[in-house]
């Protein structure tokens, strides 16, 4: 997944509180305005734009689809300069305002977007908003400065944007890959211990169920001490790759020196047990000789109330009994899990 929708979540937690402040100053301020002559402003379309501003306002608060938050900041821009403009159409005296007010909803409105072309659109139909209430009389053989006023603050807020949004960005980016790499065992790409319990966690935590399975590599002492320790590596990289490309897996995880953890989900004990004898037909032959080497798996069911610890200890428990009994072979609930077909790789 590219790292820009890895960063999305995190940019839409770290930006809104600043966009729930900025939208709520905008909406104490249209109030404000309406409140000063309450006799002309309060009819129904301003009343509209008031309810649309506070439900923008709320929604943007709580909405958890990222396509939609994004949209949302154009809208309550659109709104709040739609209300505005209608005020100042309403009120010739207030003309003198318009620009002065543009100015500072372009400006100000630069937070509220997370990539520079929402904003450089939401300053465009500000202005075009707006543009009709300005006197442009009023400014005669001033035009010149008219344009710089309009251009400078496009200018000034794009400025904002992009910095902002740039540095932004660039933190998260490393934030991502440090958080990888916390949460990356180094030799073998898999989660390390702590990620793979946290996502264990997780599934029970979200009232999942289905099975934890602990597998270690047979006699790999010994093949590390006879062959050296880059077949011990190499032979850790097969595990890992074995575990990657058997499908069926919730999550795959090294949990400590040759052990490894799968978590599969589900309440049928026929996949769990497919998953743990075909896994171990492809760990049987990863590896050629005379480096070849199996596994033996423990298989402990869990459920939302299942304690996590408890559950661990019954895999474990499986898993040392399935190398007493010979080795390269899966047990559950002290007893061996034998095929019910034959297994395929």
């Amino acid at each position: 997944m590219p790292a820009t929708f890895k960063i999305r979540p995190r940019m839409r937690t770290l930006l809104s509180p600043a966009v729930t402040k900025i939208e709520m100053a905008g909406i104490v301020s249209w109030l404000c305005v309406l409140l000063i002559e309450p006799a002309t402003t309060l009819n129904l379309l301003n009343m509209l734009v008031t309810a649309s501003l506070l439900v923008i306002w709320y929604v943007h608060r709580v909405v958890a689809d990222f396509r939609i938050w994004r949209m949302l900041g154009g809208v309550y821009i659109l709104i709040l300069s739609l209300g505005f403009a209608h005020v100042i159409d309403t009120n010739v005296q207030l003309r003198v305002f318009t620009l002065p007010l543009a100015v500072i909803i372009v400006v100000s409105s630069a937070i509220l977007f997370v990539t520079v072309q929402d904003y450089l659109l939401s300053t465009l139909l500000v202005w075009i908003l707006m543009w009709p209430n300005l006197d442009v009389g009023f400014y005669r053989e001033l035009e010149v400065y008219l344009v710089i006023f309009c251009v400078a603050s496009m200018s000034i807020g794009f400025t904002l944007s992009f910095t902002y949004l740039r540095n932004m960005r660039s933190v998260l980016l490393v934030e991502s890959e440090f958080r990888t790499l916390a949460e990356t065992d180094f030799l073998t790409s898999l989660l390390n211990r702590r990620a793979f319990m946290g996502f264990f966690q997780n599934a029970l935590a979200e009232g999942r169920s289905g099975y934890f399975i602990m597998l270690d590599i047979d006699e790999f002492k010994l093949k590390n001490d006879q062959y050296g320790h880059d077949v011990g590596d190499k032979i850790l990289c097969a595990m890992a790759a074995c575990l990657k490309s058997t499908p069926g897996s919730h999550s795959v995880g090294r949990i400590g020196g040759e052990e490894f953890g799968v978590l599969l989900l589900g309440e049928d004990d026929a996949v769990a047990h497919e998953y743990a004898l075909r896994l171990l037909g492809n760990i049987r032959c990863s590896v050629l000789p005379p480096h070849q080497f199996t596994c033996s798996a423990g298989v402990a069911q869990f459920r939302a109330t299942s304690d996590m610890s408890a559950v661990l200890k019954c895999a474990d428990s499986n898993m040392y009994k399935a190398k007493h009994d010979g080795k390269d072979r899966v047990f559950q609930d002290g007893r061996q899990v034998k095929p019910l077909r034959p297994v395929t790789t």
